[in-house]
Formats: C-alpha cells, sequence, structure tokens
C-alpha cells in the first residue's frame, strides 16, 4: 500500500546527494518508485470490484451458504482498507508533484555543467569523483569541528581517489608536507595521478622557497631607495647653501 514516504525538507536536504547530477539520481530513483505505486491504485479498486461481482455470481447461482459467507468477510476486510488506500494514493500524488518540483530545481542547477552529447546516465557516471570528493570533504570538516581533525578512515577515502587527495590538500584540509606519505602506496589505478601530485608538491614548495628569498631581500631594497633619497636630500641642502 503506497504512503508519503518522505517530506519536501527531507527530500531537499537530507536525502542523500551533495552534487546536483547526485542528487538528480537519487530523486529519480524514489520518482520512479512513486510512479510505479499509481498503478497499484487501479489495480487495488478492480480486486475489490472482483469479489462484489464473485458474491452476486455465488448468490445468482444458489452456491453454499458458507461459501457467500467466507466471500463476504474478504469484501468486509476489502471495503475496511479501501478508504485507507485512496488517502495513500492522495499522499502519493501529492509526493511526485514534489520531486518533480525539486527534479526542476535540480536540472536548472545541473544542465550548464552537462558534458555536451552526454546522457542524464553518462552525467551520474562522469559525476561520481565529484560527488565522492564533496562527501568526503564534508566528512572530514565535520571530524576537524568536533574532534580537531579527520579521523584515519576519512583519510583513507580520500587517499582512495587522486581526485579527492588533490581536493583535501587544496582545502587545506591536508598538510602539502604530507603527500609523500599519502601517495606512497597509491591505489591501483591511480598511480600516475599519485606521482602527478609529487610533481605539485616539490612545485609549491619551491614557489614557498621563491616567496621567502623574496621577503628576505625586500628590506635591503628598500634600504637602497632610503639611502637614494637622503642623498638626493643632501645634494638639495647644498644647492640651497650656495
Amino acid at each position: 500500500m503506497p504512503s508519503k514516504f518522505n517530506s519536501e525538507f527531507n527530500y531537499r536536504y537530507q536525502v542523500m546527494g551533495n552534487t546536483p547530477w547526485a542528487k538528480i539520481k537519487i530523486l529519480r530513483g524514489f520518482l520512479e518508485g512513486r510512479e510505479r505505486a499509481v498503478g497499484l491504485e487501479e489495480v487495488a479498486h478492480l480486486t475489490h470490484n472482483a469479489l462484489l461481482a464473485e458474491l452476486a455470481y455465488l448468490k445468482t447461482t444458489g452456491a453454499p451458504e458458507h461459501e457467500q459467507m467466507r466471500l463476504q468477510a474478504k469484501i468486509l476486510e476489502s471495503e475496511s482498507n479501501m478508504m485507507i488506500v485512496d488517502e495513500a494514493y492522495e499522499l502519493n500524488r501529492k509526493e511526485i508533484d514534489i520531486l518533480n518540483k525539486l527534479l526542476a530545481e535540480c536540472y536548472v542547477i545541473a544542465e550548464p555543467t552537462r558534458i555536451e552529447g552526454y546522457s542524464d546516465e553518462e552525467m551520474f557516471e562522469a559525476n561520481e569523483a565529484n560527488e565522492f570528493t564533496v562527501r568526503t570533504l564534508r566528512e572530514m570538516q565535520s571530524e576537524i569541528i568536533s574532534q580537531g581533525r579527520p579521523t584515519p578512515s576519512t583519510i583513507l577515502h580520500a587517499m582512495d581517489n587522486p581526485v579527492t587527495l588533490t581536493a583535501s590538500i587544496q582545502a587545506g584540509l591536508l598538510p602539502i608536507e604530507a603527500i609523500p606519505l599519502l601517495t606512497s602506496n597509491p591505489p591501483l589505478f591511480a598511480v600516475e595521478e599519485m606521482a602527478a601530485l609529487n610533481t605539485l608538491r616539490e612545485e609549491k614548495l619551491m614557489l614557498v622557497d621563491t616567496e621567502e628569498q623574496t621577503i628576505v631581500d625586500a628590506p635591503e631594497e628598500e634600504e637602497v631607495v632610503e639611502e637614494e633619497a637622503e642623498e638626493a636630500d643632501d645634494d638639495g641642502d647644498g644647492e640651497d647653501d650656495e
């Protein structure tokens, strides 16, 4: 028997899906289930009407009384459920309206990111790394807020995917100095990507060294400028005395 399974709030904020395409996939799954339930409404009414027709047939053919009574009991049981069933199907239709509205909102956000020529299913697959990354980063953020650091299991999730690991480092959730440890035993299908992360680390460290050198050298340049300014002032004073 169908019923209103979720509220709009739950579909909007509690149902899985951190990225638009992942949310679309989850909501479409709920919508398909709700739409299949609509077809069962007619089945329920046909089943009840079949019981009534069978009872009428038994009465016209003079069937034994116990058979008629047994069928009457089934009809009474069916009728007691019909009011609840009708209400449940009405709630189901309202839930379908909610799902269609939320899906329309999601498509407005997702369509600009669709890869040309890709179907929804292909976009779901192309988006999986992004969905995994967003979910993992949110877990790390919540763990840092609650206990000061991400848990080992969440860090391991990040290490399983070069996209997620790169995003974790760029977001400052993992230190760039830890890249050798994070990439020393790469997953089977990410050996080259993990090696590229080491290259990224070396480039960033070189950039940091260059910035530090610039900061150290900067005061000397300022001193030279100040000395030149003082000499210019002295020259000016000398001319005034003449």
